[in-house]
């Protein structure tokens, strides 16, 4: 019997609880919703979710505030943490991921995206950590925040794509990573503009690393090897 994953989502608008509420249960996950923000971390405390989504502008705790809390109690050390907000720029994104959390989804994006980066983690299998500063596997080394990787000391000339890309790649080492798993990561859904265009920059990224660092292993799936 597959493991049923628990998330708590917790915004201060009913209407996109209950739209969370909706679309994460029909992937088959158990949903507790909060609207208070004052007691997010008590029943954080008393569900114990697998994942927790928080809207970063909330009063008069921020979901930022609440991911401090969450992260200074070792049972939420290793817990997933998404932020869901309205506010797109970059100040949010960096607080939001420097504070703990593994991901930023902007709502205007729409809850299709965030569902789908949920399901990358709890039901794929993928880490999805962008809260690590840096990666290192092998002789690469990625800085996230630095938006820079180092190859043998040296610094590769990549792309913002190709290096969220990398990134993901070395989060997940060895493991058969499928198109659509890429994508989720970056977009949250299968947007046509990257979609079309994934095996250029896949090829380009494979050119770059140099011989048997990503491999296509057949069936739109390919594996990163550390070496």
């Amino acid at each position: 019997m597959k493991k049923q994953y628990r998330i708590l989502a917790v915004d201060d608008d009913a209407d996109i609880l209950e739209l969370l509420q909706y679309n994460l249960e029909m992937e088959g996950f158990i949903v507790k919703t909060v609207s208070d923000c004052k007691k997010a971390l008590t029943e954080a405390i008393d569900f114990l979710p697998d994942l927790i989504i928080l809207d970063i502008m909330m009063t008069p705790l921020s979901g930022i505030d609440i991911c401090k809390q969450l992260r200074d109690l070792a049972t939420f050390k290793y817990t997933y943490i998404f932020f869901l907000t309205a506010r797109s720029e970059h100040y949010y994104q960096d607080a939001a991921l420097d504070t703990g959390g593994d991901d930023f989804i902007e709502k205007i994006i729409g809850l299709r995206a965030l569902t789908s980066k949920v399901a990358t983690v709890l039901k794929g299998n993928y880490v999805i950590r962008k809260s690590q500063p840096s990666v290192i596997a092998g002789n690469l080394v990625i800085h996230r925040k630095a938006s820079v990787a180092y190859l043998n000391g040296i610094p590769l000339k990549l792309s913002k794509i190709e290096l969220d890309f990398l990134f993901f790649f070395a989060q997940n080492p060895k493991k058969a990573i499928t198109e659509e798993s890429l994508i989720n990561n970056i977009w949250g859904s299968d947007t046509f503009s990257v979609a079309s265009s994934i095996h250029f920059y896949l090829e380009n990224l494979a050119k770059k690393l140099g011989p048997n660092w990503l491999v296509d292993v057949g069936k739109g799936r390919f594996k990163f090897i550390p070496h």
